[in-house]
């Protein structure tokens, strides 16, 4: 009976030990998170859920500059930011998780922040959908991005 008393003690210890170590440790990017930081991605387009393009012309003023203006940089530590194309200045800045079994992309930058759902995510192009204005009325739409390789 004593040696059993001595156990519990050492085994509580153990799972105590064991827990603290888990706690410390990093979590290892996924594949699609190495592919999501592997380079900046620039808007390329904006389509309808049948894949016609959108003209840039009915799409709301931060898409435009979004599309126009910023490279979005995703880094290992889950900061993201807004680059400027020309300029290569940090615009913006914010996180970004890769959450629900990768299939959404949760983005918190000031003035662009949503769930996003990944529709395609591969060294070749970044498919997100949202919903946003077009023509002034909300509309479910896919905003395609493309890899920018310096």
């Amino acid at each position: 009976m004593k040696k059993l008393l001595l156990f519990v003690p050492m085994l509580f210890a153990m799972l105590i030990l064991g827990c603290d170590k888990d706690k410390n440790e990093t979590p290892q990017p996924t594949e699609k998170d190495k592919i999501l930081i592997n380079y900046p991605w620039r808007m390329s387009t904006v389509t309808d859920l049948s894949g016609k393009d959108i003209p840039i012309n009915q799409l709301n003023t931060q898409t435009q500059a979004i599309k126009e203006v910023m490279d979005i940089q995703f880094l290992q530590n889950n900061v993201t930011k807004a680059i400027d194309q020309n300029s290569k200045q940090v615009i913006n800045g914010g996180t970004w998780y890769l959450i629900d079994d990768n299939k959404t992309l949760d983005i918190k930058i000031s003035g662009f922040s949503g769930q996003f759902g990944v529709e395609e995510l591969s060294n070749s192009k970044l498919r997100l959908k949202s919903t946003m204005p077009v023509s002034g009325v909300d509309q479910e739409t896919i905003m395609v991005f493309q890899p920018v390789i310096k």
